[in-house]
């Protein structure tokens, strides 16, 4: 009896200290998000003739969306513990930087398909009425085989007369999906640098799974994406392969899913309206150091949002530059 107090208590320890810890969890969650910001370094540079020190950077919110609204007046910038403010001329703004905003939209054609073909044109139509002018897409089918539909084009016109053209009847029975998206993968490259900025993404629609090819496999599918961002947008059928849907995505918060297609509308807007949140949500932030001395040097940069209740390790840009040639 003894023995089963004592296992009692120390169970009755362990309990209370895992509900202690879990509701420590839940306090570090901030009761307003809205002021919640992380943020993720792509490149520092400097023109030392002019002094000028640049970092380009992106803010995301709690949940990892992209942050689009943030101003000059937003941020806390110091260079050695020193505040730099208007005399240092602190702007942010990346009209200077070349820019591409691709994006992919890959489409199951099959004879799963067959009757809802119209809903899934009118989906894929919502997200390019959505586009913004810059924005290029291009458009691919797959069955069997990988269709190209319309390569790359900022044209809303051509865009939208492409998905009207797709058919609507005789449709394959086979469905390629890892070998289409082996296929597109690499439409584009990702580059984050204040020379040029290219952003892209995937949005892969289908209501199944691969059967197409056994010697095709997910992981050769995973491999060919890499790094880039793939949305998938499924629509629920008896054979749609969630697992694997989720493991294309990478990430839960792109993977959609319309219980019907009367929900295809809304799930494409919902991905194309994060799509322009995160490209809008990358900064370009450059001020004119006061540092005149030519010696090579390295400096330190803090880059912080003001407000953020984020006390994460993302919660700031922690960086170094050289300050050789300043003022020579």
């Amino acid at each position: 009896m003894k023995l089963f107090s004592a296992f009692a208590k120390i169970s009755l320890v362990v309990l209370l200290a895992a509900v202690a810890g879990c509701k420590k969890d839940d306090d570090a969650v901030p009761s307003d998000l809205s002021k919640f910001y992380r943020l993720k370094s792509f490149e520092v540079g400097v023109v030392p003739d002019q002094r000028t020190v640049q970092v380009l950077f992106q803010v995301t919110d709690y949940y990892g969306k992209g942050v689009a609204s943030l101003l000059e007046g937003d941020f806390f910038v110091t260079e050695n513990d020193g505040k730099i403010d208007s005399e240092a001329d602190l702007r942010v703004g990346r009209s200077s930087i070349p820019f591409e905003l691709k994006t992919v939209l890959l489409l199951d054609i099959t004879r799963s398909v067959e009757g809802l073909v119209p809903q899934i044109k009118a989906a894929a139509r919502s997200l390019v009425e959505m586009k913004l002018p810059e924005q290029q897409i291009a458009i691919y089918s797959f069955d069997a085989e990988t269709h190209e539909v319309q390569p790359f084009t900022t044209n809303k016109q051509a865009l939208l007369n492409a998905i009207d053209a797709l058919p609507e009847t005789g449709l394959v029975n086979s469905t390629n999906l890892y070998g289409a998206v082996i296929d597109v993968a690499g439409l584009w490259e990702d580059n984050y640098a204040i020379d040029g900025i290219v952003d892209g993404s995937m949005v892969i629609f289908t209501d199944g799974r691969h059967n197409a090819s056994q010697a095709i496999t997910l992981a050769q599918a995973q491999s060919a994406l890499g790094t880039r961002r793939a949305y998938v947008a499924a629509l629920a059928s008896p054979d749609l392969d969630e697992a694997s849907l989720k493991a294309l995505a990478n990430d839960p918060d792109r993977y959609f899913k319309a219980d019907d297609s009367a929900s295809l509308e809304q799930m494409f807007t919902d991905i194309q309206a994060e799509i322009q949140s995160l490209s809008n949500s990358i900064y370009f932030l450059y001020y004119q150091s006061p540092i005149s001395d030519p010696t090579p040097y390295l400096n330190e940069l803090i880059i912080e949002v003001k407000d953020n209740l984020n006390t994460g390790k993302d919660s700031q840009l922690l960086e170094l530059f050289n300050s050789e040639g300043f003022g020579g």
